[in-house]
């Protein structure tokens, strides 16, 4: 390897690589070999990155023809593919390593710039520039500089383009994570991708035109198929109507001829109308002077009917009046007496109300003889009663008194006892309720778990039922799945927990012996036929695992605890967990440990993983030079430890309710013989109750006598003072007696004079009525008369009214007839018949039986034509429109069509012929390098069956490695991963001398290839690559072979890493050269 021509990338700081050549290279100016045209046009001089991704800071030059870039895997060197494609305007989903522009800016960093400088063969080169800032959220923006001014990204990506550089193309830019992608590409992307790279520039751009077109063609042979599938279907169905339409137009004309004779007819019906409004008219005049002439006559006779029936009417009114004045009267009359009847009923209210008072005093007299006799008993008892002894009653009632107050002193003591017995009986129940209530919530809590093990893994749940009913089977405990049986200590740390261990094992079951383990899950897949996970509990006891130092001392940091610190479990299934996930070891903060993350990876660089409030971090070393880089996750939404269930909580409980409990149940059989004790005190306390009340009764009686005497006297005075004076009473009476009967007198002369004047009315009311009988019957005797002579004048007017009614009926048919007439022939309400159907109308009969036997004639003759219905016709005028409307179209279609094909044949010429010309250069190039490597392949063009199916031409690779193979396509499948890493790269220098792009990229493309391979490959790149025409290209791998052969204008670039490595800012490498030389003479 020959040391003088590389070019090695010293390293500025920690995890920083730099390096420094020539001068740069300029447009016009000196280039690194003396030959400022070896470069072209686009291709990259400079590349100059700070704080992307591995580099703090880099400045290094590249070569105007093959690159190698080798480094070990982590130094840095796909980080350079990677700021290519960005500071290019590239996007980071072509190079398949992270979403956001921020991900590329080196850890604990902010900011990160890009900078490139490009060949400018016409002046001063190109200097691309970005800067990109990370924000929250990792969301980054980007700032672009060309030359030094602000751009945007729209003006870098029209310079890129304009210099053909395609970094999103796999055949021009193939960086790491992407080299499989080629081998997956499709016939028709690789074509694509090979027409950007190597075509002409409008090779492409025709291409997707003809795909366009192709497409346009197609869908103008479906139009016009289907309009000639459509024009022939019309002109058949209206071939096969022209009979009827034949047949339609000659019953038309008979049709017409009837027309004519109907319209001939409402004339001839008006004609006659007319003649008999005329003589109507005539017979109306003559009745109407009868009319006149008899109703002369009757006028007198209906004058004295008139005065005949007002004297009526006045007599009626007169009785009227007489039959009111007749009422009134009466109606006073019977008010007085029903005021003589009050009066009668007030002289019998005073009778008895002085009987009342009579029998009232008798009861009173019969009250105080029982009051006298019953004061002369009491009096009697009371002298009975003077010589019993009292002061032995006295002492007795003492006794019971005592008695009675020590039985209420016990009683009491029972109660005070009891209400506090009943108050700790209160207490327990509540407490009771208060646990069982509690233990309800926990269970439910575990339920709520439960289903949702059911819901999201039905095996596990059926599996967790299985082992509920069968523990009897195993030899040790096997614990549930970590979903029910560990708790989160407080809701808001189950975040924490959730992210640390995996939903597989929430899922696990936990073996505390080997026998059950493989009993348990052959139980499960032989016989329930379930998928679960379970295993067997570490030999570690729970001791060992403890942290690395107590959580005080990095509590400064933010940190509060470690998850094991969070939840509770099982022994076995926390040394589980302990084992698996160091949970004994990861740490949890809060916001202050999120504002301290770079600190706490300085301070702490032992801690692999920690949490903060939101935030998983995952602290890694390089093995290389032991630098460290981290990647922070945001903790999900909580899954399963919303709500935590505290089973040691609940085990208490269960053990709180039982021994409750049964303190309830002594407490109650307490409280029972108390009741018992009371209830017997109660019953002797109302024994003596009822002693004392009887000795009292005797004690009191003498006393109580002596108040019955004193009340019985004060009753018989009270008697004595309530009697009534019967004679003033009988006195009251007659006196009032005495005044209602002079009422009753002035009521009776009231009534007599009201009755009297009833019967000189009415009197007066017959007189009148007679007169007015009188006047009736004259009258009646007139209407009679009347009513015979009216009959005769009323059938007069009939008969009058009755020919008006035939003269205007016979003027409204007459004149109908005539409007209908004129509407039949299309004649205005004023204008006279043409003189075209006059002419029409004189050739018809004259009369109407005569027209109407014509019209039978006619129309008998038209219904003999089959009747075609007029939709028919219709439909075959609409037919005819039609055809002629398809025909145009069809031949501008047509036209069309023609134009489009001569375009597509013009443009297919232009692309096809170019396209097999650039694909046979390039099977021969890729023909060629494969046999230079002992093996066969060629490239071809994949032509679709419909040569005009544009989009499905394609680019397909065949090769063989071995003799024994026949030519296989290119494929992820057929060939080895080392296969197809040799013919992508042998792909891509078939297209080398092809180039228009100023550059390629291939990141790492020797992996997989055996030593012979490489070697051959390597050199295959070198001897294609450094030809004076070719353009620029970088290699990028981890390692090269030893004795590979090297040219003059390769460059190779050494990226060198680690923690004391020099500034490449102090770096010299000319001194160091020289110093080397030094060395080498000595």
């Amino acid at each position: 390897m020959h040391q003088d021509r590389r070019r090695a990338l010293a390293p500025a700081n920690n995890h920083t690589i730099s390096s420094r050549g020539d001068a740069a290279v300029r447009g016009k100016s000196r280039a690194e070999n003396g030959d400022p045209n070896s470069f072209k046009e686009g291709a990259i001089v400079r590349i100059k990155l700070e704080n992307i991704l591995t580099y703090e800071s880099v400045e290094f030059y590249t070569g105007p023809s093959l690159n190698v870039i080798i480094g070990p895997n982590g130094t840095g060197k796909s980080a350079i593919v990677c700021a290519i494609c960005l500071g290019l305007a590239g996007k980071t989903g072509w190079l398949g390593r992270a979403s956001s522009p921020g991900d590329f800016v080196r850890y604990g960093t902010n900011k990160g710039t890009i900078e490139l400088e490009l060949y400018n063969c016409d002046g001063e080169n190109y200097v691309i520039r970005r800067e990109i800032t990370k924000g929250r959220d990792n969301k980054a923006t980007s700032n672009w500089w060309v030359n030094g001014r602000a751009a945007i990204l729209k003006s870098v990506e029209e310079m890129v383009a304009r210099l053909n550089i395609q970094v999103g193309n796999l055949v021009q830019f193939l960086p790491q994570e992407k080299v499989a992608d080629f081998a997956r590409m499709t016939p028709q992307e690789l074509l694509d991708s090979t027409e950007k790279a190597v075509g002409p520039p409008e090779m492409f751009k025709i291409h997707q035109q003809l795909i366009q077109m192709g497409q346009t063609t197609h869908d103008l042979d479906k139009r016009l198929e289907t309009m000639r599938k459509e024009l022939d279907t019309e002109v058949q169905k209206n071939a096969r109507l022209e009979p009827d339409v034949k047949n339609f137009r000659e019953r038309e004309k008979f049709l017409e001829k009837v027309n004519i004779l109907k319209m001939k007819r409402p004339w001839l019906e008006y004609t006659d109308l007319k003649l008999v409004f005329e003589s109507k008219k005539g017979q109306r005049d003559l009745k109407n002077e009868d009319l006149k002439r008899v109703e002369r006559e009757h006028a007198p006779m209906m004058a004295r009917k008139k005065t005949l029936e007002d004297l009526k009417t006045t007599l009626e009114a007169d009785l009227k009046q007489k039959t009111q004045e007749i009422r009134a009267n009466a109606n006073k009359v019977s008010e007085s007496s029903r005021d003589l009847e009050n009066l009668d009923e007030k002289i019998g209210f005073a009778k008895s109300d002085l009987d009342m008072k009579k029998a009232e005093e008798e009861k009173r007299k019969k009250k105080l003889d029982d009051l006298t006799s019953q004061l002369a008993a009491l009096e009697a008892e009371l002298r009975q009663l003077q010589g019993a002894d009292e002061s032995h009653l006295a002492g007795e009632i003492t006794e019971v008194s005592e008695r009675m107050r020590q039985l209420t002193r016990d009683i009491n003591a029972i109660n005070q006892q009891g209400s506090g017995l009943n108050t700790e009986l209160n207490g327990l129940r509540r407490e009771i309720q208060d646990a069982q209530q509690e233990l309800r919530r926990i269970q439910d809590m575990g339920n709520q778990r439960l289903e949702q093990l059911r819901r999201r893994h039905k095996h596990t749940y059926d599996a967790v039922m299985w082992l509920r009913q069968n523990r009897n089977k195993f030899k040790a405990t096997i614990h549930e799945p970590m979903i029910l049986c560990l708790q989160v200590n407080m809701p808001e740390h189950a975040k924490f927990v959730e992210m640390q261990i995996s939903a597989s094992d929430m899922r696990t079951f936990v073996c505390e012996d080997p026998d059950d383990l493989e009993l348990f899950m052959k139980v499960m897949k032989d016989e329930q036929r379930l998928k679960v996970n379970a295993a067997l509990v570490p030999a570690q006891p729970l001791s060992s695992f403890r942290p690395d130092y107590p959580i005080d001392r990095i509590r400064n940091y933010g940190f509060f605890s470690y998850v094991k610190d969070l939840f509770q479990c099982p022994e076995a299934v926390m040394r589980y967990v302990c084992v698996l996930y160091n949970v004994h070891r990861v740490p949890v903060g809060d916001a202050t440990a999120h504002r301290n993350v770079e600190k706490i990876i300085r301070d702490h660089p032992e801690l692999r993983v920690f949490y903060t409030s939101h935030v998983q971090y995952s602290i890694k070393k390089s093995r290389y030079d032991g630098a460290t880089s981290s990647r922070n996750t945001p903790l999900r939404d909580v899954q399963f430890f919303g709500t935590s269930i505290d089973r040691q909580r609940e085990q208490g409980l269960l053990q709180d309710i039982q021994t409750l409990q049964r303190s309830l149940e002594d407490k109650e059989n307490g409280y029972r013989d108390l009741q018992r004790q009371q209830q017997e005190k109660e019953r002797e306390l109302n024994v003596l109750r009822e002693r004392k009340k009887e000795l009292s009764r005797q004690k009191d009686q003498k006393k109580r006598l002596e108040q019955q005497i004193q009340t019985k006297q004060e009753s018989i005075r009270r008697v004595e003072g309530e009697a009534i004076d019967m004679e003033a009473e009988e006195r009251v009476m007659t006196t009032k007696i005495s005044e209602i009967i002079a009422k009753k007198c002035e009521n009776l002369a009231t009534m007599h004079k009201h009755t009297q004047k009833c019967f000189e009315l009415s009197k007066e009311k017959v007189c009148k009525s007679l007169q007015q009988a009188e006047a009736v019957r004259k009258f009646s005797a007139l209407e009679a008369q009347l009513r015979d002579r009216t009959e005769g004048l009323n059938a007069l007017r009939i008969e009058v009214e009755h020919l008006k009614q035939a003269v205007k009926e016979a003027k409204q048919n007459a004149r109908l007839k005539l409007e209908e007439a004129k509407t039949v022939t299309n004649t205005g309400s004023s204008a006279e018949l043409s003189p075209e159907l006059k002419q029409a109308f004189e050739a018809c009969p004259q009369t109407i039986d005569e027209l109407d036997d014509e019209i039978h004639r006619h129309q008998a003759r038209a219904d003999s034509i089959f009747q075609i219905d007029e939709t028919v016709i219709k439909q075959y005028h609409d037919r005819e429109r039609e055809i002629a409307r398809i025909q145009s179209s069809l031949e501008k279609q047509e036209q069309e069509e023609q134009r489009v094909r001569g375009n597509v044949t013009e443009m297919r010429n232009q692309w096809l012929n170019p396209l097999k010309e650039l694909i046979e250069r390039i099977n021969e190039n890729f023909s060629f390098f494969f046999t230079a490597m002992g093996c066969n392949g060629e490239v071809d063009l994949s032509i679709p069956e419909d040569q005009e199916a544009y989009n499905k031409y394609g680019v397909r690779i065949k090769v063989k490695f071995r003799d024994a193979e026949a030519l296989k396509e290119l494929t992820p499948f057929h060939q080895s991963g080392g296969e197809r890493s040799v013919s992508t790269v042998l792909y891509m220098m078939a297209l080398q001398e092809l180039a228009r792009c100023p550059f390629r990229c291939v990141d790492e493309i020797n992996q997989g290839m055996d030593p012979v391979n490489e070697r051959k490959v390597f050199e295959l790149v070198v001897q294609t690559v450094c030809k004076k025409s070719a353009s620029q290209y970088f290699l990028l791998t981890p390692k090269l072979l030893p004795d590979l052969e090297y040219v003059d204008n390769m460059k190779v670039l050494c990226v060198n890493n680690g923690p004391h490595v020099m500034s490449h800012k102090q770096w010299n490498l000319r001194a160091f050269l020289q110093r080397g030389a030094q060395v080498n003479s000595q």
